[in-house]
């Protein structure tokens, strides 16, 4: 579509000049006009040939270009004003559990996630971002330099995106902790040492990096499951004192730094339930809360609300009203689950934000943040949640999400894509027995791929119906692959691959445990045969991964990946050498496969699907 810009400054050109290609729009003066203006809600026009695009904050005007694309493209004249239940609607994309983003693809992410209408982003850094004078932080995680962020904050302003720093001061910095040149400040596992005057020097050093980098003057301070707070290196040299104190003092003395940087903090709220619940975060009722507690947090922080997993709203609003006795200022965190595997659980993403959303709506939240973690190796790729972020956008600003033709109009417009078929890249994660949206955080994609042929720890997992279902996920995977637009092919490819693999391989290791209980030995060639059929898959799905891998992130992460394959191909190549060795007579036994199948979560667990842990927990019962 041509179109002709009218008094547009240089930055409003350059930004559209950068969605262009995903619009199909062509500058030219014999274009559609277009103006701008400034309006109290954001909304566009076409009327009498010309359109025009109405905005209260910057950021609002490639929404609206986007719907003015798609409503032109019908041909009749429209109006249309939308008012956001939110005031900022922010994507959060984990950059620290194992995968970190490249500045490309963060730029690329950028250019969606305006079209869809969020007003700012976070990138959670752990340890993934440089500090001078710091050589171990971020050591081989492939770090963002103070340069990389400084040109993704450039690139993200221009649009009116706030890019907010978020970072850790407390817990989940595991991977710096582990080098022997922060032993002085770690107090148990990932924990940061409070009261320790060197901890506050480094985390000073923090906020010192990132205000010299990016331009937000808001932090997310982290702060969540620090669970053994005050109980390891802080016991030893301190002796027991009352959790809640510390936490207290620590939350302080990092507020306090942040402040002499400029900062508004804000932080996730788990902690101060935790201590005051002895370890609960999610309550039953309404929490009772010291009301020193609430005069210590001050009114000087945001308090953030997570949660991924309520299906029930009246939760939500018991939640809401326990934080409002600790804080007034309050935001609200969504997932679009992308941490339960390597497929996401798009089914769950898409169930849970509609109550979420009117929760927040009725409690007068209007900061939500929408978290795409990557827990355990982050196996799945940032693309594949993108209509999660889509539907929280269209409830921001059309309160709805029943009508999925619109949720397929603004999905295609923004991503080129089929709404609905990004959906189905979580069908694995459905099983038979626990279809749609599917219990909470169960996903048995993880399991079934690592778990060992001959002491498969979730047999007792492994379901007859399964087979037949992941086949019908991976057929599905190849339609969806052949309609893409071709930048989106290599996510329904790698899924293909994936479910092609689990259909062969989820249910063989109790057909070689039935074969081996009856001594049948064609039974077990033929086992041995499927198992050598495997092999050529998985280094099928090795190069489907490092290719999607490589489209999004930094190079640092793909070697853990591809250890966790190299293992499963090399387990596979023992186990089918271990069934010629027995049916050739050369063991008289086969140990592992006399071993029960136990239920993984304990004796009283019947369910086929559950929850996949981290891959250490699947692969073995040892331990090294």
């Amino acid at each position: 579509m041509k179109i002709h810009p009218i008094d547009w400054n240089a930055r409003d050109l350059r930004c559209l000049d950068e969605l262009a290609p995903l619009l199909g729009l062509e500058r030219a003066e014999d274009g559609m006009p277009l103006r701008l203006c400034r309006a109290a809600s954001p909304g566009c026009a076409l009327q009498a040939g010309e359109g025009v695009l109405r905005y209260a904050h910057r950021v609002q005007i490639w929404r609206q270009l986007g719907i003015l694309c798609a409503e032109a493209a019908c041909g009749a004249g429209f109006d249309r004003t939308e008012t956001p239940a939110y005031r900022e609607l922010c994507a959060m994309l984990d950059c620290s559990r194992n995968g970190v983003l490249t500045p490309e693809a963060v730029k690329d992410l950028t250019r969606l996630l305006v079209l869809m209408g969020y007003t700012s982003l976070q990138l959670y850094t752990e340890d993934t971002y440089r500090i001078d004078g710091q050589p171990y932080f971020g050591y081989q995680r492939g770090a963002y330099t103070r340069e990389e962020l400084a040109d993704m904050d450039a690139y993200a302003a221009d649009f009116g995106v706030e890019l907010v720093p978020c970072i850790q001061t407390l817990a989940h910095l595991d991977c710096v902790l582990r080098w022997k040149e922060y032993e002085d400040v770690r107090d148990l596992g990932n924990i940061l040492l409070a009261d320790e005057p060197r901890t506050y020097d480094l985390i000073r050093r923090m906020f010192a990096q990132m205000a010299g980098s990016l331009r937000s003057r808001r932090i997310n301070i982290g702060m969540d499951e620090a669970h053994m707070l005050g109980l390891g290196q802080y016991l030893d040299r301190f002796g027991y004192r009352d959790r809640m104190q510390i936490m207290l003092r620590h939350y302080r003395r990092v507020v306090d730094i942040a402040h002499e940087f400029g900062y508004e903090p804000m932080m996730w709220s788990d902690m101060f339930f935790r201590l005051a619940t002895h370890g609960e975060y999610y309550t039953d009722g309404e929490l009772d809360i010291d009301p020193a507690v609430r005069d210590l947090v001050g009114g000087d922080v945001t308090l953030v609300y997570w949660d991924y997993y309520t299906l029930e709203e009246e939760k939500y609003d018991r939640m809401f009203a326990s934080h409002q006795k600790i804080c007034d200022r309050l935001a609200f965190a969504g997932g679009a689950w992308k941490w339960e595997g390597p497929c996401p659980n798009a089914w769950y993403s898409r169930a849970v934000a509609p109550v979420a959303h009117r929760s927040c709506r009725k409690n007068g939240v209007r900061q939500v943040l929408v978290t795409a973690w990557g827990d355990n190796g982050d196996e799945c790729p940032v693309y594949a949640v993108l209509p999660a972020f889509q539907q929280w956008a269209e409830l921001c600003y059309t309160d709805d999400n029943e009508d999925e033709s619109w949720l397929e109009r603004r999905f295609r417009t923004c991503t080129g894509g089929s709404y609905r078929d990004f959906l189905h890249l979580g069908d694995a994660a459905v099983m038979p027995d626990n279809p749609a949206p599917g219990r909470c955080g169960v996903n048995p994609v993880r399991a079934l791929l690592y778990q060992d042929l001959l002491g498969g720890l979730f047999d007792a997992h492994a379901d007859a119906a399964q087979p037949a279902y992941l086949q019908a996920c991976a057929r599905r995977m190849a339609e969806c692959r052949d309609r893409a637009p071709r930048r989106w092919q290599y996510l329904f490819e790698t899924q293909r691959v994936l479910d092609t693999l689990l259909a062969d391989k989820c249910t063989l290791g109790l057909e070689i445990r039935d074969a081996y209980a009856r001594r049948d030995i064609r039974a077990l060639l033929q086992c041995r045969e499927k198992i050598q059929a495997l092999l050529p898959q998985v280094e099928d799905l090795l190069a489907a991964v490092e290719e999607q891998w490589l489209r999004e992130n930094k190079i640092f992460g793909l070697d853990v990946l591809q250890l966790q394959l190299g293992g499963l191909k090399e387990r596979l190549t023992f186990a089918a050498r271990r069934l010629q060795s027995f049916t050739r007579g050369k063991v008289t036994r086969l140990e592992e496969l006399e071993e029960p199948p136990l239920p993984f979560y304990g004796s009283q667990c019947r369910e086929k699907a559950v929850v996949s842990p981290p891959w250490r927990s699947i692969v073995t019962a040892g331990s090294h």
